[in-house]
Formats: C-alpha cells, sequence, structure tokens
C-alpha cells in the first residue's frame, strides 16, 4: 500500500472546502430568491403557534428533573457524584 503525497492530500481537502461553500452560496441563495417566487401563506391558528413552546417546556422539564429509581438502586443512582452531595446543590424537582 502506497502512500499518498503530502500536496494530494491538501489539495482534496482544499476541494472539499469549495464544495461546501457553494453549497452553502447555493442554500443562501435559494433562502433569498423563494420568497420572491412563491406566493405568501396565511398566518397558521393561534393554537399551532403554542406547539414549540409547549414542547420546548417539556424538554426542559425532561432535562432538569430526573428519574425516580425504582426500589432496587441503580448503579447511577449508588455512583459518588463528587462534591454535589455536599455542597448542597439546589434540587429542581
Amino acid at each position: 500500500m502506497r502512500a499518498m503525497p503530502q500536496e494530494a492530500v491538501a489539495t482534496t481537502t482544499t476541494m472539499d472546502g469549495v464544495k461546501v461553500a457553494v453549497l452553502l452560496a447555493t442554500a443562501a441563495a435559494l433562502l433569498l430568491l423563494l420568497p420572491l417566487a412563491l406566493p405568501p401563506l396565511p398566518p397558521p391558528p393561534t393554537q399551532l403557534l403554542f406547539v414549540p413552546v409547549v414542547m420546548l417546556l417539556l424538554v426542559a422539564s425532561l432535562a432538569f428533573c430526573p428519574t425516580a429509581s425504582s426500589g432496587g438502586g441503580s448503579k447511577l443512582a449508588d455512583a459518588d457524584h463528587g462534591s454535589f452531595a455536599t455542597t448542597g446543590s439546589p434540587r429542581l424537582c
């Protein structure tokens, strides 16, 4: 198996960067031009605007509230968590 020369490696990396730049430029042009060509859409119903807010609240509550361990105890619940147990960090849930 032959090793590739150093110049060839640099050229392929540069070409990949050019491809990414062209892709990003194309996406930016489409985002600028498509709204001018497409007709405007009617506004969504008011209740539908609350869906992303509810999803954000759900994900945040799942992130900050640990699950309760079932009576057997798990390895994660039994693990030593360093200084968190001794410093009295606030519990959110």
